[in-house]
């Protein structure tokens, strides 16, 4: 109201409530803001990951550019786990894994990798890679690309330790940068 209106004292108290429920309200929002970017950053960075694919080593099932969402807690990963690869300083990689620690891996004359005993997948051995048979570290992945041809996994570099997995993919979007 104007200042020569005069308000009586119902006038004012009602105008006093309102402007401490706004300040109310909007302090509210603010924490739920605060307290959802908190989750988000604590889900993001902690629990789930986001990566894009690098490469053609996994095609057909991921392809260049793809987006992946990978669990960060997991701690049992067996063979036939699409992981996230961290080495180093190097880019992160997706690979499929082969075969667990303890295991034996070698190629037969066919070309076919031979994990314990059992033929499983067609490979050749990479260039300046490891040697056949190839015996698994305990606590190691042998992780290999679905594309072969294109793929630089565990036949040229060996084993990778479990704390070079970054996470397991679960979800693969499709989406493309």
């Amino acid at each position: 109201m104007g200042k020569n209106t005069k308000q009586n004292p119902e006038e004012i108290l009602a105008e006093k409530i309102d402007g401490l429920q706004r300040r109310r309200e909007w302090k509210q929002f603010v924490l739920g803001c605060l307290l959802m970017a908190l989750t988000f950053y604590i889900i993001f960075h902690y629990v789930i990951g986001i990566a894009f694919v690098e490469g053609n080593s996994m095609e057909p099932v991921l392809g260049q550019g793809e987006l992946v969402v990978f669990y960060r807690l997991e701690q049992n990963y067996g063979k036939g786990d699409i992981v996230l690869v961290r080495r180093g300083s190097l880019p992160p990689e997706v690979k499929r894994i082969a075969a667990c620690g303890g295991a034996g891996i070698d190629l037969n004359e066919e070309g076919l990798l031979v994990i314990d005993g059992e033929t499983c997948l067609g490979t050749e051995p990479a260039e300046e890679g490891i040697v056949f048979p190839y015996d698994v570290p305990a606590r190691s992945f042998f992780v290999m690309g679905d594309n072969r041809a294109g793929s630089e996994d565990s036949r040229k570099y060996g084993g990778v330790g479990e704390e070079e997995i970054a996470g397991r993919v679960f979800l693969h979007l499709g989406l493309t940068r």
